[in-house]
Order: structure tokens, then sequence, then C-alpha cells
């Protein structure tokens, strides 16, 4: 049994096929000519048994300069190893080699193994596995009746929470995490085969695969087989952050699970009501790889001129490895069950590929000009479509790209590796993605280049176009697009795309996301709606252009600066934005280094907006938006997301141009009927928000010289450190020794800060320092985002100068305790402005400074830090850190 996808494939118009030179059939014999569809009446030729067997006959002819064709007829096709094709299988221009499924049939290829032979006991079916049990077969992934079935997980419904952060194991010291304690009895020592139990640690913009080392039950301790990839905070292991234990023997216990005995070969299945063992088809995948394109790039021998036709891919392997599987992003490391190496003008055509644990297709090293066309890739352990490198070849000749993604279909991505990309382009130029419709992902839906910052890429004159981008997120992880872009981007274009609905989890889940040093970009012609965070961020960049874009109702904001730097960021012109919730823009918009003009403006109603804390006029004084206007732009029916003008539309006062967005997706379905997002999840719903937490520190239950638990911690080198010390305090007989020292890579480091998640209320927040001569501190709180919003900023310097925001306030003693409190509102409490009072040693009084504006009206406090900041070989201490709302009187 198919999956409804294939089963359409099935019902379609037959497809067009010239005469062929030799076919292929279930029925067939490899000892035949190939020369005949269906076998004679005697049974003495036919079709050949295998597409491999095809080949071998065309290679033995050199038909491949004269055009190959080989016709596939329907069935299932049980590969026993990839399908590899070799320069010795190419075609030319005039006449490709073509594999193709026969007119009117749909072959499926298969990596995977049909399992039979099950016994029913208690309700569940159970069937041994000799290759399983002898060590020769592994498989993380089940297919019954065309559906992805998924291993028992814990908890049942939703996340476990890490309850508190852990000091890594001495041999890992500060290059990673590998520990985290655990809440109550979440996890037991005592599962069975705990080598195979995977842990899905969801970070920032990843999730890490943890295989399990040891289980403290005493210490509610967790130890893994191998740390996370850094130490830094987006691959932490921090309290509050979500995971899910999966391939419990112990959990099965819920229709539509299954569990894998690889020590025993048992696998165990709980079917859905109305499932038979004697009339489910059930699969499992063996092969990674399913069809190889295999050219030498050594001898610049190319795989060239071949074209894959109508033909369905299905079950291919992934499996983590013994120590967990980690990504840094994009799940970039994943190959693809289809995957092209020196491959020149190779096609895939009207294809399926369905039900593989990583990427669907990938045309890598040395590949050039190779399209996937009308094809569709769904239920898929990753994403999509892979294009290009992580490292761009300096020999043009080796360097992939010009590769096309037409009219085609990406969707239900991430069910294994949560960060997949619908099409992910590396360091790759001139490839194009076109009226695809990509959705029901949990990261980002198309990601162009590799580079992160200005430095030369390969990645340029990249186009999307014409696509249709939704149902991206779905609050699993955080830092992401309907479109997301890195680096130098010379000629590289976004226009008449639709994008809608980006959820992310935490921070970041923007519509079109210029991230770190895009540059170059430009981005026309767009519908951007319904996204969580802006439809339009620029993380920083240089010389982009957003131009004739329409921003609708995003939920946060609608568009958003990161970092101001000294040179144009973006130039914004003849947009229309229109909005309900949150703010115009968002994040930093300091300095004048990007320029907006001729943009149309509407909050529903005619609420009333700001521009980044001004008026529209004093906006205009500083020379932007000059020729914009704020006017309500006359949508036909925006609340069901109708975005037509009206005739009576005020949008031609700005120039902008009217874009037909329903040609966006693919060219036979349009916007009319959008691919739905695939339930049950592969992922829960996110956890309601965590409570907000009070602090209150005195350090005198915990051990000298180890970190403090429960902040965020960053250390670069051994020497300049955070620690618990007996060597002072400002009460009892321990404090909080930060150690600095000069020519660390950041000055900032080291520093440690909490996220108390406080909204909607006035804190008072409070600690004792005793600053040392050449010491530098400075406190601040922060919000979430990225970039984040500052409310009160204090330094203090090694002569003990305190500034508060800028502002010169006291001089305190060095070599002394004093106290320093801070009361500040957040959320709607917020007035920009806080108190703050200096308590010194030998004074009664203490000194009172109130109404100190600060710049950012904190929306939530989630860093509340404190920052060694001298470069320089220099300590100070803290004490008596404390963190609390205001009781109202």
């Amino acid at each position: 049994m198919l999956t409804a996808v294939v089963y359409a494939c099935l019902m379609a118009a037959p497809l067009s096929a010239p005469s062929a030179d030799y076919y292929v059939s279930p029925a067939g014999n490899d000892a035949w000519s190939g020369r005949l569809a269906e076998p004679n009446s005697s049974r003495t030729d036919g079709p050949l048994a295998s597409i491999e067997a095809a080949l071998r006959a065309g290679r033995r002819l050199n038909r491949g300069a004269n055009g190959l064709t080989i016709l596939v007829r329907k069935g299932i096709y049980q590969l026993e190893r990839p399908l590899t094709l070799g320069p010795e299988d190419s075609g030319v221009a005039q006449r490709p080699t073509l594999i193709a499924a026969y007119p009117g049939e749909r072959p499926i290829l298969s990596g995977g193994s049909r399992i039979t032979g099950w016994t029913i006991k208690n309700g569940r079916w159970t069937v041994t596995l000799p290759d399983v049990r002898a060590g020769r077969w592994r498989f993380e992934q089940l297919f019954v009746n065309g559906t992805r079935r998924y291993r028992p997980r814990l908890p049942k419904n939703g996340y476990y929470l890490i309850d508190q952060e852990a000091e890594s194991s001495p041999e890992v010291g500060g290059a990673g995490f590998d520990r985290f304690q655990f809440a109550g009895n979440d996890l037991k020592p005592e599962w069975r085969n705990r080598e195979d139990i995977d842990l899905l640690c969801f970070q920032v913009w990843t999730m890490a695969r943890m295989r399990i080392k040891d289980i403290d039950a005493a210490a509610r301790l967790v130890t893994f087989a191998k740390p996370t990839l850094s130490a830094a905070g987006y691959f932490s292991l921090r309290a509050g952050q979500r995971y899910i234990v999966e391939n419990v023997r112990e959990a099965l216990t819920a229709p539509g699970e299954w569990y894998l005995d690889n020590r025993t070969g048992e696998l165990s299945y709980i079917p859905l009501r109305g499932e038979r063992p004697d009339r489910a088809e059930v699969w499992a995948p063996r092969l990674e790889q399913l069809v190889e394109f295999r050219g030498d790039g050594t001898n610049r021998r190319w795989v060239q001129h071949i074209i894959l036709r109508g033909l369905t891919f299905a079950h291919a392997n992934w499996t983590t490895p013994a120590e967990g599987y980690q990504s840094s992003q994009a799940e970039a490391p994943i190959e693809g069950a289809i995957q092209g190496v020196g491959a020149r003008h190779c096609t895939l055509d009207q294809c399926t590929i369905t039900h593989v644990g990583g990427y669907g297709v990938e045309f890598g090293a040395a590949c050039q000009n190779c399209t996937v066309r009308d094809s569709t890739l769904v239920d898929l352990g990753a994403g999509g479509v892979k294009l290009g490198e992580t490292g761009g070849a300096a020999d043009p000749e080796l360097l992939s790209g010009g590769h096309s993604v037409l009219n085609s279909l990406i969707a239900h991505g991430g069910r294994m590796h949560p960060a997949g990309i619908g099409v992910w382009i590396g360091a790759s130029p001139n490839n194009r993605v076109a009226h695809c419709e990509i959705a029901d992902l949990y990261y980002t839906g198309v990601s162009v280049g590799w580079s992160w910052g200005y430095a030369p890429t390969a990645a340029h004159d990249n186009i999307i176009e014409h696509n249709h981008i939704h149902d991206i997120g779905q609050g699993v992880l955080s830092d992401m697009g309907a479109t997301y872009t890195l680096g130098l981007s010379p000629g590289t274009v976004q226009r008449n795309n639709v994008f809608h609905h980006v959820e992310s989890f935490g921070y970041g889940g923007w519509g079109i996301y210029f991230d770190e040093g895009t540059t170059g970009m430009l981005a026309e012609n767009n519908l951007v709606y319904a996204c969580k965070s802006a439809g339009f961020h620029q993380h920083y960049g240089r010389d982009n252009t957003v131009r004739n874009n329409i921003f609708a109702l995003n939920r946060e904001s609608e568009i958003m600066r990161s970092r101001a730097e000294d040179h144009l960021s973006f130039t914004f012109e003849r947009n229309i934005v229109y909005w309900d919730t949150g703010t115009l823009l968002a994040a930093t918009f300091a300095g004048d280094q990007y320029r907006f003009h001729n943009n149309l403006y509407w909050r529903k109603g005619g609420q009333p907006f700001d521009f980044a804390g001004s008026s529209l006029a004093e906006w205009q004084a500083r020379g932007q938006d000059i020729g914009s206007v704020v006017a309500d732009p006359a949508f036909v029916d925006p609340e069901r997301f109708n975005f037509d003008l009206r005739p009576s539309s005020p949008s031609a006062k700005i120039g902008f141009r009217p874009f037909d967005w329903r040609r966006a997706g693919r060219r036979e379905t349009g916007l009319r009927a959008p691919t739905k997002v695939q339930t049950p999840r592969a992922y829960p719903a996110p956890p309601p928000p965590a409570p907000p937490n009070p602090i209150r520190l005195t350090f005198e239950d915990l051990p000298v010289g180890k970190r403090l638990l429960g902040a965020v911690t960053y250390e670069e080198t051994p020497e300049a450190t955070i620690r618990v010390s007996d060597e002072t305090a400002a009460s009892g007989r321990k404090s909080l020794k930060f150690t600095d020292r000069p020519a660390q890579q950041a000055r900032y480091n080291p520093h440690l800060f909490f996220d108390p998640g406080f909204v909607d209320t006035v804190l008072r927040g409070s600690f004792a320092v005793r600053i040392e001569n050449g010491a530098r501190l400075y406190h601040e709180w922060r919000d979430g985002s990225n970039p984040y919003q500052v409310g009160p900023s204090i330094i203090i310097d090694g002569e003990g100068h305190v500034t508060a925001n800028g502002r010169a306030l006291v001089t305190i003693p060095t070599g002394a305790w004093v106290t320093i409190e801070i009361v500040c509102g957040v959320g709607t409490k917020a007035t920009g402005r806080y108190d703050l009072t200096v308590r010194l040693p030998g004074r009664t009084a203490p000194l009172h400074f109130n109404a100190i504006p600060c710049p950012s009206r904190l929306p939530r406090l989630q860093w509340y830090g404190f920052v060694a900041d001298a470069d320089d070989d220099a300590i100070f201490y803290l004490d008596d850190i404390a963190l609390r709302p205001v009781r109202a009187r």
C-alpha cells in the first residue's frame, strides 16, 4: 500500500514515452533480451528484471552517444544496492539517456524490505529479523500502509524540560555540554538497551540526538556519550530546555508505535484499529542512497545527460551513530537519497521521492546544471533538495551550480531531523528555485549561502521566484525564515513569492530573513504575511534592496534590523506594510545607514504607531520615508488573506506596481489548494511559557571552585573564569569571583546571565560588588530578541566610576563591598526609565538616582547578566544577587 501522493500519481494521465531500447519489469528476467515489454507466450524472452541489467546491456552496445531509452513497468523493485549511473551511462544533449516509467504506469524503486511473518500476542505484532540479530541491518524508520510510524517516546504528550544545568565531565571541560539534571524520575537507569535510546534535545536552530552513557538516579544526572558541538549558548543543555526520550522499550504502549530490539532482532508493533498483519504492507529501509550519479572529478569524466522520469523512489535509511548525531545548522551533513557527484545536465522529471531518512535529492561536488522538475518530495527525514557544498570549489569546473528546482512539491520534512531545509543552496551560484510549494517543515523553506559575514563566497546569482512557502517552523525550532540567506550574494533575487505562517519556538520566525553578511540581495514583488516575528528581518548586511512587496499581519513586528553598521544596510522602497499587533519597526534603527522612501503604511483601524520611537515628521526630518504615505491600502479582504487591491487603493501614490501573487506555487495548483500540515506532528506543539524565575543567591551552599549552576556561564579560556570563592564575601563566607584575562577572542568573556522570564511587572534587582583595581564590570537587563534590546546598563570601571546608560553617577571605593539596587518595569510596566540606589560602606544614607532613561522598553526580561570587560588581568567579586517583583503597595 502506498501513500496518497503515490496513489494520486498512479491515477494520473499516462506519461508519454518513446519506444524503448530496453524494458524492465517485475515479471522480467535479466537473462532475457529486454527488447519486449512483456514476456512472450513461451516465456523464453521478454523484459529484463532490473534497471542495472538494462544499463549493462546499453554499455555493451555503447548506446549512450546514440541515446538510450529504458522503460520500467509498474511494480516494486527492491534494490540490493543503489542504482549507480556513471560516465559510461551518459547520453548527449540531443539524445539523453532516459530511464522512465512505462506510459500510464508508476514503478517504485525501494531501498527497503517488506516485513512479513508476523505473530500476534497480547495485541502486538512481533517478528524476528535474522539480519538485525546478526548485526547486518539496523533501521530507525518503519512505514505501515504508506504512513510513517514513530518509535515509542516519553513523555507521551509534550516535552520533558531539563531541570538544572550540570557541570560538564572533567574530560569535556569547557568544550561542550555532556550532562544535565532531570526532574523526578523522567529518566530511569533500568531501561533496557540504553545504548539505543535517543534523547532529542531541542536547542535553538538545531536538535541534537544524544546517546546515553550513564543515568544516576540518585543525583538525577544523565551523562551522554559525546558532548554538544561547543559550549556556545545555542548548543547548550540549560534548565528549561525541551527534550524527548525516543526508543524506550518500556514505553511501547500506544497504537502506531514500534520497537526494534537490535540484540535479539525482534520487531514489535502495536497496530492501529483495523490493521491486519495479513493485509498490512510494512516496510523498513536498508539502503541510505537509492540512486547515485557518480562522475569522476579527478579525471574530468562526468555522468551527464541522464533523465529519470515518472519513477518513485522510497524507503531510504538513516541510523544514529553510536555516539549520537549533531549538526551546526540545516542538517548539512545529512546526504540525499538520490545523490549526485560529478553530474552534469541530469534531471529528475515527474518523480516522487518519499519515506526517506535524510534529504530527498542532493547535487553536490562538481555537479552542474542538474534539474528537479515537476516532482514530489514528501515524508522526508531531513529536507528536500541540497544544491552545492558547504565550501565552494576554487576550480570553476568543479564548482557545483547552475541547478534548477522547478514546479515541485516539497513537504512534510524534518521527520527525523527537524532542522532540514526545503531547498538548501550552499556555496553555489546560478541556481533557480521556481514555482515550488514548500510546506510543513520545522525550520526554513529555502536557504541560500553558507558564509557568515563579508568574506568572498561562491553563492551568487541565485533566483528564488514564484514559490509558495508556508507552515514553516510550527513552534519547534527558532531563528528561521521562509527564506534564509547568508553572505555576499550579488545577483541573487527573491521575487514573486508568497510566504506565510512562519512560527518559531522562541525568537525568530521571519518571512524574509537576511542573516549574517547578506549583501547585494533583491527582494521584490513578494507577499509575506502571518509570520511570528516580522515579515522582513536583516541581521546585518550591505546594499540590499526590498522593493514593491506586501508585508501584512505579521504578529510581533513588520520590519526588523538587528545590527547598525557603518555602511548602507538596505533600501526599503515602494512597499505596502499593513499590520494590527506589534510594532512597525523592531530591534535597532540607530543611526541612519538605511534608506526608506515611497512606502505605504497602515495599522488596522487607523491605530496610532511610530517609527522606532519617532513620529512620521521626526522620521522624515532624518531623511527617511520621503514620499511615503499613511493610508489604508484597500485590500479586498485581508482578514481572509486576500491581498488584492481595490480600485480605490492609494498604492499608486508610492509607485507600487501590483503583482499577481496567485501565480506563486506549482503551476497546476497555485494557491487554490495548498498542502496541509500532516498529522500527527513529528514533534509536539510548544509547551506554555515557563513561569518567571526569581533569583536569590548567597553562594554559601555551593562548593568552592565550581561554576554557578542555574546561570548561563561563558568562559573562553581556563584562566578567565567565574567560580565560587571563599576569599571574601559581602555576607557569609563565600562569593562569586570573576577572573579576567587580556587578549581573549571576545572581550566580554567571561560572563554569565540568568533568564528570569519576567513580563508585565516592576522588578527590583540587586547585587553586592567588590571591584578591584583595573577591573571592569558591566551589568545589563536585556530581552531575548536577536538582536537584543537593552534596558538598565551599569558600568563600573577599575577606578570605581559608576555610569548608568552613559550617565556618570558616582565613584565607589575599590577593594570594598558596595550594594547596587535597580527598580525597573518590563512589558506593560516599562516606562523607559529606572531608579538606581547605591549603598556605600561606612555611609548610612543610600544614594538615589531616579528616572534614569534607558534606550528600550523591555517587553520581557530574559537576560540579567554580569560581564568581565577589562581586557586585562583583573578580578571582581559578586555576592547576594537577587531579582524579584516589587510588591504593589
